[in-house]
């Protein structure tokens, strides 16, 4: 039997990128959730039944989020560059650290 690798999940991290704005429109508000890679770069965007990475989010409002998840595809085309914008503010405030 093949082993799927373990999907790393981090809710701290999720709650950090939910309190954004959203990275596409730039609204704040209470309908902001952390939107996991979709549609693309696979398997690192999941697959079958599975989420990308908690680590591979980006801040999006719910209006944005469906338009993603209704196939918009400068939205899905952009997200990697959005993840890592998300990724690089968290390293910047410290919410991810990295120690050797």
């Amino acid at each position: 039997m093949i082993e799927k690798d373990k999907r790393v999940q981090h809710k701290g991290y999720l709650n950090w990128v939910a309190s954004l704005a959203c990275i596409n429109c730039g609204i704040k508000d209470e309908t902001i959730v952390a939107h996991h890679l979709k549609g693309c770069y696979a398997p690192l965007s999941g697959g079958m039944g599975r989420k990308a990475n908690d680590y591979f989010t980006m801040p999006l409002c719910f209006k944005c989020h469906d338009k993603l998840h209704k196939g918009d595809e400068d939205l899905r085309e952009t997200q990697p560059y959005r993840i890592m914008q998300t990724l690089d503010r968290a390293f910047k405030e410290k919410i991810i650290r990295f120690e050797i």
